[in-house]
């Protein structure tokens, strides 16, 4: 059916071209993708994800999981690191390499605790993103298992010394 509104649509089509607007469009003389979309993705949500998609633009919670595995692979980096660091220390007070024994431990064991406080910190911090990742991805796509007890746990294993409880100093 040829109405007016279809008219003028196709009369400033043929100016567009005609002008040579069209000559820059991105994808030009490649075929379309008309696979079918990704089947995992809801029905209703398929279209508005094609749109996004083409438009090059993410949701929002894409950005947020990039984040959340950032953070998560920091805390990782700064765990091992502080692990490594705790070993070398401990290597270094039982052969004799440190002067004063007991002013190194103190000092030693200063650094751990202003350390876990800080990675105490950084835990506080990711530990919201997480939680709105949860709440904002779509079901499938909520892939972060994040246990700050567990980041702690390892953290003070890397102490090298346990810590005597009370009952066990009074012996």
């Amino acid at each position: 059916m040829d109405t007016p509104p279809d008219r003028r649509a196709r009369r400033r089509l043929d100016e567009a071209a005609a002008s040579g607007l069209f000559e820059r469009t991105a994808g030009r003389g490649k075929p379309l993708n008309l696979a079918p979309d990704d089947p995992n993705v809801p029905a209703d949500l398929r279209l508005a994800f094609r749109l996004m998609r083409n438009a090059n633009v993410s949701p929002p919670w894409i950005a947020l999981a990039r984040e959340v595995e950032q953070d998560l692979d920091d805390l990782r980096r700064r765990l091992a690191l502080h692990e490594r660091r705790m070993r070398d220390l401990r290597e270094a007070l039982v052969s004799g390499r440190s002067a004063d024994f007991k002013d190194a431990f103190k000092s030693a064991r200063a650094t751990h605790l202003r350390r876990r406080r800080e990675f105490q910190r950084l835990l506080d911090e990711t530990r919201p993103k997480i939680d709105k990742l949860a709440a904002t991805a779509p079901d499938g796509a909520q892939r972060v298992m994040f246990r700050p007890s567990a980041f702690l746990e390892r953290f003070d294993t890397a102490w090298p010394w346990p810590e005597r409880t009370k009952h066990e100093r009074r012996q």
